[in-house]
């Protein structure tokens, strides 16, 4: 840090405050004082020195000097992109990173938003009042232009009954030949009345050899003017690389110089240094040796071959090329590209590559650049897109387009208007080098509801209602498939990443998940049985009537109802259902009790079909009521039958884990375990009272120990008879049995030699 010296000021006062000192001394010494002060809290960024001079005076943005500044950076920026490929990949980046992808209304009324929707993106495709670019080619020929010049706008034009866009670049915003206007609330361009506020644009039209003509005054209301201001008093932009031009002209300078340095190192095999500066008459390297050319010129040129060994003289000397570029040389055009990047605000690793990045400092530039396309994106937003997309929609809802959003309760026309405007554009993905952990992160923060599926879907550039829908579309037509080749859903598309490894787990998935992936595997690998509900009915087993005697499994009367009238229906319409549905209608309209194979393909059934509900002739009014689909769903019991099995196959699922189902049960289950460390504390008592008796110790009997648990809920084992005694073996019986395995060793002796045998004779007749 400077610190301040006084002697300083002192010895450089001049001479006639020396000479005042004479003569007004008081007077004098305040001079100095103040001059002492002055130095003191003065700015040393603001003095002039022998190594540093400030800038004394600035000029307006809007200046005469400024503007005419700002159109040449532009012609210099333009110059640059078109044949610098480091400058041009800035504005390329600009037109990739902020061109919107999609519109995605958000009016609160979901078949609202699809009518919005549909409308806008049809009306994006012809935007162009010229017909020659869409709305989203026209973005995108914006975001790169403005960068570079500074500015653009867009001029809303109405041609026959709707709104088109005109694109207008910078060049035709005002006239650059007529900076000179003395008027006051004109800057090149840009009319505005007495508070400064933008009334109307003045746009020229120019022939091709750069002639301006027909100038036109477009009101501000119909007139988006897109730039990015960096000062308060700007009314027109200025190229994002006016603090970068000098550094990308020399960029491109020195590459080019460089590129022939090295062309000319690539042409030149070595430098041979001799006394005459001419080929030695031995030539060092020429098979033939000629010191003079065919015209009679000495010759200075020579060709060298691959392997030849030369001798050199004394005076001769042979220097190689320096490689290039040097390493030095890479280092400063790193540093130039760096500063390049720091000029337009970009992070250098997005702009040139990372491949001098570790992955943290990858993650790190990623983010930055997040940040910059993102307040960029929002100008676009804010100067641009918001303001074409409500001009264009009211219009379309004013001409009887669109229809005007239903109204809410308490809630105005005009309301409802600006409901109708409201919603989200979506721009492409946000960088990053780890899509795998991303997504699981994303996935985590939505189980734990810390992230909507809308914010994950606006990272990645779409809509998560759009995608839902989809999704729902995917699973209704992977249904009707399943239905129409008869497999399973899951052997087209598995909804699981691996089948439970326990019971617990498939309770968890439940019914629909796992019996179906577990159908799903038997189809797609040829074992087991077809599909659940094309599958006959497996009676159940006596263990299972054991397991499951406590869940009754009678049919219920609505149930029944329901049966018979699927029944009915099928007979009459001749259609909806299988076999194996009216079976299983006839077993539910009888009420006859379902094995619990049944009703595990019962809740499958109606899992997989809940889709059916959606389907045109499913309710009543409907066309084609009852459909096939109704029908096959009242065969299987109807809704009654879906909230049956589902409390049913949960019942078995309690009952073959050991739960229990009933609250009684419940607390004989909990007085059980209670027992059960009762009864190993007993044991060990005994246990410990036997050997205490051996070592000549007091101790307490079994019967001491089981009157002292039994407060505690202990009931005593009852008392096992013991085993018969094992039967005694004679020495004959021994005998016997030794001779019988004697016998049977022989014989499969026989019987490998007898094999052995048969093989040697075909294996011979095989080689004659």
């Amino acid at each position: 840090m400077q610190t301040f010296d006084a002697t300083a000021v002192i010895r450089n006062r001049p001479w006639f405050e020396r000479a005042l000192e004479t003569i007004a001394p008081q007077a004098a010494l305040r001079r100095l004082q103040a001059r002492v002060e002055t130095a003191l809290f003065s700015y040393n960024a603001a003095q002039t020195n022998r190594l540093y001079a400030p800038m004394q005076y600035g000029q307006p943005s809007e200046s005469s000097q400024t503007v005419r500044e700002r159109v040449v950076m532009m012609w210099e920026a333009r110059n640059l992109v078109e044949n610098c490929p480091e400058v041009k990949e800035v504005s390329r980046k600009f037109g990739n990173y902020l061109t919107p992808t999609e519109y995605s209304p958000a009016t609160g009324d979901r078949d609202y938003n699809a009518t919005v929707n549909e409308w806008f993106h049809s009306w994006c495709k012809q935007a162009d009042a010229t017909g020659r670019n869409s709305f989203r080619k026209l973005v995108q020929l914006a975001a790169e232009n403005r960068p570079v010049d500074g500015d653009c706008g867009f001029v809303i034009r109405r041609v026959g009954d709707g709104l088109k866009l005109q694109l207008v670049p910078a060049t035709r915003i005002g006239n650059p030949n007529e900076m000179g206007l003395d008027s006051e609330n004109y800057f090149e361009g840009v009319i505005t009345n007495e508070f400064g506020v933008p009334v109307a644009y003045r746009i020229y039209r120019v022939t091709r050899e750069g002639v301006y003509f027909g100038a036109e005054d477009v009101p501000a209301g119909n007139f988006c003017h897109y730039f990015d201001p960096f000062r308060v008093d700007q009314y027109r932009g200025v190229t994002d690389f006016h603090a970068a031009i000098q550094t990308a002209r020399m960029l491109h300078e020195i590459l080019q110089a460089e590129k022939a340095g090295v062309r000319f190192a690539s042409q030149q095999a070595a430098l041979v240094f001799t006394d005459r500066g001419t080929a030695n008459a031995r030539n060092l390297f020429t098979p033939t040796p000629s010191a003079v050319l065919p015209s009679g010129q000495q010759q200075k040129n020579e060709l060298s071959e691959v392997g030849m060994i030369k001798y050199l003289g004394q005076a001769d000397r042979v220097e190689t090329m320096p490689a290039r570029p040097s390493t030095a040389f890479t280092g400063f055009i790193a540093h130039l590209m760096h500063e390049l990047s720091i000029a337009v605000g970009i992070p250098k690793g997005v702009l040139f590559g990372t491949q001098d990045y570790a992955g943290p400092s990858v993650r790190a530039e990623f983010a930055a650049a997040d940040r910059v396309f993102a307040r960029h994106q929002g100008v676009l937003v804010d100067k641009v897109l918001d303001p074409i997309k409500n001009a264009v929609i009211l219009d379309a809802i004013a001409r009887g387009e669109i229809p005007a959003p239903p109204a809410r309760a308490g809630e105005t026309p005009v309301q409802a208007l600006k409901r109708a405007t409201r919603g989200e554009w979506r721009f492409p993905p946000k960088l990053t080098i780890d899509v795998g952990r991303e997504s699981a992160a994303n996935m985590n923060e939505n189980r734990q509801g810390a992230k909507s599926l809308q914010e994950i879907a606006a990272e990645q550039g779409t809509d998560a209602f759009t995608r839902l829908e989809q999704i729902a579309a995917e699973a209704s037509y992977v249904s009707e498939l399943a239905e129409r080749y008869g497999v399973p859903e899951t052997a087209i598309r598995m909804v699981t990443q691996q089948l439970p490894a326990n019971p617990s787990m498939a309770a968890a998935l439940g019914t629909n998940v796992t019996d179906d992936a577990v159908d799903a595997v038997n189809a797609t690998t040829g074992k087991g049985d077809a599909p659940e509900d094309e599958t006959p009915d497996q009676p159940p087993t006596p263990a299972e009537l054991a397991r499951f005697a406590a869940v009754d499994l009678t049919p219920t009367d609505a149930m029944a109802a329901e049966a018979k009238r699927g029944l009915e229906w099928r007979e009459k319409f001749n259609r909806g259902g299988t076999a194996v549905g009216v079976a299983r209608a006839r077993d539910i309209s009888n009420k006859a009790s379902l094995s619990p194979d049944t009703v595990r393909r019962m809740v499958s059934y109606f899992a997989r079909h809940e889709v059916d509900k959606q389907g045109t002739g499913f309710s009543p009014g409907e066309d084609g009521y009852p459909s096939a689909g109704r029908i096959a769903w009242a065969l299987w019991g109807g809704d009654a039958g879906a909230s049956w099995a589902r409390a049913k196959s949960e019942a078995l699922k309690r009952e073959e884990l050991n739960r229990p189902t009933t609250v009684a049960a419940a607390l004989e289950a909990g007085r059980n375990r209670a027992k059960r460390p009762l009864e190993k504390l007993a044991d060990k008592a005994t246990k410990l009272a036997a050997v205490r008796e051996k070592l000549g110790q007091n101790s307490k009997t079994e019967a001491q120990i089981e009157q002292a648990l039994k407060p505690f809920g202990f009931q005593p084992k009852p008392v096992v008879a013991p085993p018969p005694p094992a039967p005694v073996v004679t020495l004959s019986d021994a005998r016997k049995m030794l001779a019988e395995k004697a016998d049977a060793e022989n014989k499969l002796t026989a019987l490998f030699a007898s094999v052995s045998d048969r093989r040697a004779k075909i294996k011979s007749l095989r080689t004659h």
